[in-house]
């Protein structure tokens, strides 16, 4: 794995922390992908060492060395959607989801009504009327959200990376009918 790789794993880590979705019990998972990619650091060994268990006292200062280390800012919040959309797109177009509109309900989760990111606020008032059947859906822009470009991260750490934004997502489809948020 090259260094622009692990720069991008790790803002893609980065934004996922921020947004809840990536909690210290996680880096052991993601820290093993990178270390079977070939990374080195030895601070991305350690985490990968930790127990699924780890809280963010045994993690925080390894993933902050890492962090400084690379260069890895915290980032805006238009590039932090548009890094979950590239990173949620490369994991479904790998391993498809049981419902419908799935970009669309994830980015809902992570914009709030004050969210500055016009992508993600599309999502948030999209996601009420997927499943109510009361207004038209535009699943054209479930299309185009899962077209983006691919992070080219390997699979594996893909997965690692998404394994907990994608627990947030329903797993069955859910019932159609109007339902108040």
């Amino acid at each position: 794995m090259d260094d622009a790789s692990l720069r991008t794993a790790l803002l893609v880590a980065r934004v996922a922390e921020s947004h809840g979705c990536l909690q210290p019990g996680d880096w052991p998972d993601v820290a093993v992908s990178l270390v079977l990619e070939g990374n080195e650091d030895p601070e991305i060994a350690e985490l990968a060492g930790l127990s699924p268990g780890a809280n963010g006292w045994d993690t925080e200062p390894l993933v902050a060395a890492a962090y400084e280390r690379h260069g890895v800012p915290v980032p805006g919040r238009d590039e932090s959607t548009d890094l979950i959309t590239r990173l949620m797109a490369d994991e479904i177009r790998a391993r498809p989801a049981a419902i419908t509109a799935p970009m669309t309900r994830l980015l809902a989760r992570i914009a709030p009504p004050d969210f500055e990111s016009d992508l993600a606020n599309r999502c948030f008032t999209a996601e009420e009327y997927l499943d109510c059947g009361c207004a038209e859906v535009d699943l054209g822009f479930e299309t185009e959200l899962q077209s983006t470009p691919s992070l080219g991260l390997p699979a594996a750490l893909v997965q690692a990376l998404a394994r907990p934004l994608r627990s947030t997502l329903p797993t069955p489809q859910p019932p159609h009918g109007h339902h108040d948020h």
